[in-house]
């Protein structure tokens, strides 16, 4: 068995559900299945992300740390810490396709996917290790400041979404996980 076989397998794909996911033709896939050729790095690390992520994936069980993931959108900052050994233990999203898309890429999770962060008692926060959280961008986009300003309102820290961002901080201090981490786009905050 070669290592585009095992990973396939390990994701629980099948290959037409494999072609599909990756957008080749299942006859390019069969090829890798049997060995005939091999696929991209590329390919193998989107496949190995499957395996994480994807239909009968399961929640690392000896997980190194804990976090939370809180304005979590579909699970893109959640990929990262679970490959380093992370175990998500609380889920937060308002937006309530992006809490479907979340929990189709994550259907094995023990925990339910939460919304609203603002509207979230910190008591009902389990303990972590880490906060994480991938708070509102429009507030920090080039065309949300433009927006903000042709309004004459806030924009950044000081906009009024800003209640949000504070809400994730005040619950820091009151869980005092041992690290926490603000994704905006392609910036990572900690």
């Amino acid at each position: 068995m070669n290592e585009f076989s095992e990973l396939r397998q390990l994701a629980g794909l099948s290959i037409p559900e494999t072609a599909s996911r990756l957008g080749y033709t299942e006859r390019q896939v069969y090829r890798w299945e049997r060995g005939e050729s091999r696929p991209r790095k590329g390919v193998l690390d989107l496949l190995r992300t499957f395996g994480a992520t994807g239909r009968g994936a399961h929640p690392p069980r000896n997980a190194s740390f804990t976090f939370i993931d809180l304005f979590a959108g579909i699970g893109g900052f959640r990929l990262g810490f679970e490959a380093i050994g992370g175990k998500c233990t609380f889920t937060s999203e308002w937006d309530r396709f992006s809490q479907q898309t979340y929990k189709a890429n994550f259907p094995n999770d023990d925990h339910v996917v939460a919304g609203d962060v603002t509207k979230i008692d910190a008591s009902e926060i389990p303990a972590h290790d880490v906060l994480l959280a991938g708070f509102p961008c429009q507030p920090f986009s080039l065309a949300g400041i433009s927006k903000l300003n042709s309004l004459n309102r806030k924009h950044g820290f000081q906009c009024d979404m800003s209640t949000a961002v504070q809400n994730p901080a005040t619950r820091r201090r009151k869980t005092r996980p041992g690290g926490s981490g603000l994704r905006h786009g392609a910036r990572a905050y900690q």
